[in-house]
């Protein structure tokens, strides 16, 4: 007989809330821009997976963002 035991509550990913971020993309001597929005990343996300998806998502817009150096990048809980 087989008995299957639940996953300990640590261990299964938690929803993280939606966020705020803020990012500025610059092309030296060209441009400057800066976007900002709200995201709400799936369970299990790291800041990075985060960044990496604003970025693309971002750069994907324009074609003329696309290639552009981070000039700053804030993520933060959208909560007060």
């Amino acid at each position: 007989m087989t008995t299957q035991t639940a996953p300990a509550a640590d261990s299964i990913p938690q929803a993280q809330g939606t966020h705020h971020w803020i990012l500025t993309l610059e092309k030296p001597g060209r441009f400057s821009v800066t976007q900002e929005g709200t995201f709400t990343p799936p369970p299990g996300s790291t800041r990075q997976d985060v960044y990496h998806f604003i970025y693309r998502s971002v750069t994907e817009q324009d074609a003329n963002l696309r290639g552009a150096s981070v000039g700053y990048f804030e993520l933060a809980s959208n909560q007060l």
